[in-house]
């Protein structure tokens, strides 16, 4: 992805609770696990409900959307 982007909860995550998810996050952030794959999308912040709207109504292909903070 190039620039550097921060790990937080997803606010849909697929019916996983992205709070219990630490030992995940941090293979992610590890670069053990590679998720450009899944990531599909990516928006700053400041469009957020952009992006949830575009993964609630499955648009565009979209898998994952990952939010630039």
């Amino acid at each position: 992805m190039g620039s550097e982007m921060c790990i937080r909860d997803s606010f849909k995550t697929g019916g996983v609770d992205g709070c219990d998810c630490e030992e995940t996050l941090k293979l992610i952030a590890d670069g053990k696990i590679n998720t450009e794959p899944l990531i599909t999308h990516t928006y700053p912040l400041s469009r957020i409900d952009e992006a949830y709207d575009l993964f609630e109504n499955k648009r565009d292909g979209v898998i994952k959307v990952a939010i630039e903070c």
